[in-house]
């Protein structure tokens, strides 16, 4: 198999994930009538591959993409990508779709070591600045000046932004900063046509009010209503503050579990805003919070639906690349084999 595309010269790269057919980060297959190509990253163009190299590649290719988490198909198209990267393009009748969360468990893994990490050296500073103040003969009031400084760091993460609603979205005619705070006292709400809404509160208040248990305090004025699309931006973000502290393998387990059980990412987002769903701890609204497990599941929603439809948005140019690849597949393999030219000799002469 050639290693550059016979139309733009370009390198078609390599994979991992075919080990019969390494050629390519995207190949793109047709089980039924046995295809095979390397699409060119460059160009798009896609290169036959020859008929000897097809068979063991195209079968290994329908496994991977059969097992493939996430993928999304039409009427003749399916699109997956695999964990190292590789795009699986299958030709031909629809699969039924396995609809669960793809790669994020990792992510949120990962997430729980960091803050771990972030958690313990903390502490660490924590205790040699005491440890200074001690060596310096200042031993009152250490408790105190700790407890003023965690609320201080904690103030300042609050007040960070997460998204900024611009004046011509916004129903104040103002631009509006929505913050990590907010977002705890924000709730999920089934919008028209079942689609989910984002409430969220006190957006016209900068600071947030705790009560004498530091706990969040919220007014009970309008909330800002979040539609669809702004709903999900603002979700997507607000979500990593919710789940600062990350997850064990098991706990994702679980969450991954109940999108399964939903069927779907999107359905599992309109289940979560039927039963009004609430972010963080919100005073009177303690019945309606998320479970951890459940706020786990949210985000892993909505970054696997945000996945599917960037995938989505392929599915077109992808048809159209498959149907002119196809017709030049089709006169190829009709061709008879020609052996090839002996070389030129020298004659002595």
């Amino acid at each position: 198999m050639y290693r550059t595309c016979i139309f733009c010269s370009g390198d078609l790269g390599t994979n991992e994930a075919v080990e019969a057919f390494p050629v390519g980060r995207s190949i793109a297959f047709d089980a039924w009538k046995g295809r095979l190509w390397a699409v060119c990253r460059r160009c798009g163009r896609w290169n036959l591959a020859p008929l000897e190299e097809r068979w063991e590649a195209v079968e290994a290719a329908e496994k991977r993409f059969r097992d493939s988490r996430l993928r999304v198909q039409s009427e003749n198209i399916g699109l997956c990508k695999l964990p190292d990267g590789t795009r699986l393009i299958r030709v031909g009748e629809a699969l039924a779709g396995e609809l669960a969360a793809w790669r994020y468990g990792d992510q949120l893994v990962r997430r729980r070591r960091q803050y771990m990490i972030v958690g313990a050296a903390t502490a660490a500073a924590g205790l040699a600045l005491v440890g200074g103040v001690m060596a310096l003969g200042v031993g009152g009031g250490l408790g105190g000046f700790w407890s003023v400084f965690a609320q201080g760091w904690e103030e300042r993460q609050s007040r960070k932004v997460i998204h900024r609603l611009p004046a011509n979205l916004s129903p104040n005619g103002q631009p509006i900063a929505i913050r990590r705070w907010h977002v705890q006292g924000a709730r999920l709400e089934q919008g028209d046509g079942g689609d989910i809404t984002l409430c969220v509160p006190d957006v016209d208040r900068e600071k947030r009010k705790t009560d004498g248990w530091g706990r969040l305090k919220f007014g009970t004025g309008p909330e800002l209503i979040l539609p669809a699309e702004h709903a999900r931006l603002v979700l997507s973000r607000a979500m990593v503050t919710v789940n600062k502290k990350g997850a064990s393998r098991d706990r994702v387990s679980d969450a991954v579990r109940l999108i399964e059980h939903a069927r779907s990412a999107d359905e599992y987002l309109r289940q979560a805003a039927a039963r009004g769903g609430v972010l963080g701890k919100r005073p009177g609204m303690e019945k309606q919070q998320l479970t951890p497990v459940g706020a786990l599941a949210l985000e892993m929603a909505l970054h696997d639906e945000q996945e599917r439809r960037a995938m989505q948005g392929e599915l077109g140019a992808l048809e159209a690349a498959w149907r002119q690849a196809e017709e030049i597949a089709d006169i190829a393999d009709r061709l008879p084999d020609v052996p090839a030219p002996e070389p030129p000799r020298l004659v002595n002469g």
